[in-house]
């Protein structure tokens, strides 16, 4: 897995240091590791390394995202975990609703030390409010329909970039810009929340 990492980021023009590469191949092996037991994702190798790690901290990276970032439907980690290290944000707010990957979520914050993971283990309409302002919200798993927005509405001011990360073929979605990554399928869509609300 060292390998790999070194090798994907070199690809796409970054550099880490070895504490973030040490904790990054962390994530990795413990995401690999629990995938035995539940399905967390279907990618294995270089594929997994390239799609869960590389690319978000590249789109993280391009974006130079900073502050704090909450993160729906967190799920095995993606992109949360890599912007979180490789982008060097204060805090993290992780939406996860299924049981077992927040456990996952909670096991990953443990073993990385990460006090500025925090682990929601709900749904993002059943959220009532964040204890911090967002600059950044991310998704991943899941698309951009009008009660996702209205529900992000009512936790996030209405200047919150949203990104939304995917692989899907989608021509345009309203006014959001799009970065493609490099010789990758993976897309990120990337918007003010209230311009996202009136498409």
């Amino acid at each position: 897995m060292a390998t790999f990492l070194q090798e994907e980021f070199l690809r796409l023009g970054l550099s880490i240091s070895p504490e973030i590469h040490e904790k990054l191949e962390t994530y990795v092996r413990e995401l690999e590791h629990w995938n035995r037991r539940i399905n967390l994702t279907s990618l294995r190798g270089v594929d997994l390394v390239r799609r869960l790690v590389v690319e978000p901290g590249w789109i993280g990276t391009k974006l130079q995202m900073s502050g704090n970032l909450m993160d729906v439907g967190s799920g095995n980690g993606c992109p949360a975990v890599p912007l979180y290290l490789l982008c060097g944000l204060n805090r993290v707010d992780l939406v996860e609703a299924r049981t077992r990957r927040a456990a996952f979520l909670r096991h990953i914050a443990k073993q990385l030390g990460a006090d500025g993971m925090v682990i929601h283990k709900l749904r993002l309409e059943d959220m009532k409010e964040l204890s911090v302002a967002v600059e950044w919200v991310t998704f991943q798993g899941v698309d951009p329909t009008p009660k996702f927005l209205e529900a992000l509405g009512s936790l996030v001011p209405p200047t919150t970039r949203i990104v939304w990360i995917t692989s899907k073929e989608v021509p345009a979605w309203g006014s959001a810009a799009r970065i493609s990554v490099p010789n990758s399928k993976t897309v990120a869509w990337v918007a003010q929340l209230d311009n996202a609300l009136s498409v």
